[in-house]
């Protein structure tokens, strides 16, 4: 999984190894540490580390003595020095390392193994590949995220289009100032700031509504900032092709968006609609399925590969 994760990551993500021996519980653990320390004087700790971690079966009813044995036949077969091996282990050179690791663990509040830390932090989600990936995705949105709404740039008695750029098309969005002078404004700086670019449809109810908005295509990712809801009884839901504002309640306003395929009138005086579409809805509407958290780690069917701002 660590593997998959720096694969996907190599310019963002530094491993570090630490032991935590469960001295209290485990007969062997800081003999199985020790032998990693021992093979790794010899450049084979990960080597000794996969040996034990995936014939685990094979020595956890050991005992002690026969462990020992057990670990001179496996430094034997990584063709490590096994005389030097031995001396490491019988010596009890690396012990107190374990212990020292032992005690470090505790006062860290680690409980079990295997843990994680995060950028400092203990990270006590199920430890999966996809909350992995999306944690790392959230993290490295923090830097492209901004400190503070932006400026109010709008201009007076025009008209503001949106061209997104798809992979399988245009769409074509006709923005309301008027109505939803910040939902706009937000979106027009975020568009010129490319935010968009290479954002997915991270969430597809066919027949209902596509979302998109959010770099990490997690359906958790925003801009840094907040805004408050204009709520506009001139704009509804009523028809197909609106667009608006995600939100996780009341103010929570940013950069996620999403487009109706078809009447939703359950969502009038709840979202902020800021544009609707006046050219792409058949492009949208025969998109399948997704939804952020089940399928991110799926390449997604659709990218938004430029969003462009005319004023008219």
């Amino acid at each position: 999984m660590l593997v998959q994760l720096e694969e996907w990551h190599p310019e963002d993500i530094r491993t570090v190894y630490r032991h935590f021996p469960l001295l209290t519980i485990h007969d062997k653990a800081s003999l199985a540490g020790q032998a990693a320390e021992a093979a790794g004087a010899q450049g084979s700790f990960w080597a000794m580390h996969d040996v034990l971690f995936t014939q685990y079966n094979e020595w956890t009813g050991l005992s002690p003595e026969e462990f020992k044995q057990w670990l001179n036949i496996a430094a034997e077969e990584l063709e490590l020095d096994v005389q030097r091996f031995q001396n490491d282990i019988e010596s009890g050179r690396y012990a107190a390392e374990m212990e020292d690791a032992f005690f470090q663990g505790i006062a860290s509040g680690i409980l079990a193994t295997p843990f994680l830390f995060l950028n400092g932090s203990l990270y006590q989600v199920e430890p999966s590949l996809t909350n992995l990936e999306a944690y790392i995705r959230l993290e490295l949105l923090t830097k492209a995220q901004y400190d503070r709404y932006p400026p109010m740039t709008l201009e007076d008695d025009v008209q503001y289009i949106a061209r997104i750029e798809l992979e399988i098309g245009e769409i074509i969005i006709q923005l309301y100032p008027e109505l939803a002078p910040l939902a706009v404004n937000n979106f027009i700086f975020l568009a010129q700031e490319g935010w968009f670019e290479g954002n997915p449809f991270h969430r597809i109810v066919p027949g209902v509504y596509i979302e998109s908005g959010d770099p990490t295509g997690t359906g958790l990712g925003g801009p840094g900032y907040y805004f408050d809801d204009e709520i506009s009884e001139a704009l509804t839901f009523d028809d197909p092709g609106m667009v608006a504002l995600s939100s996780s309640g009341p103010n929570t306003n940013g950069s996620q968006f999403f487009i109706t395929l078809a009447p939703l009138p359950e969502l009038n005086n709840s979202r902020t609609i800021f544009g609707r579409l006046i050219d792409g809805l058949d492009l949208i509407k025969s998109l399948n399925a997704r939804q952020p958290l089940e399928d991110f780690l799926d390449p997604p069917e659709v990218v938004i590969l430029s969003v462009t701002i005319e004023i008219r």
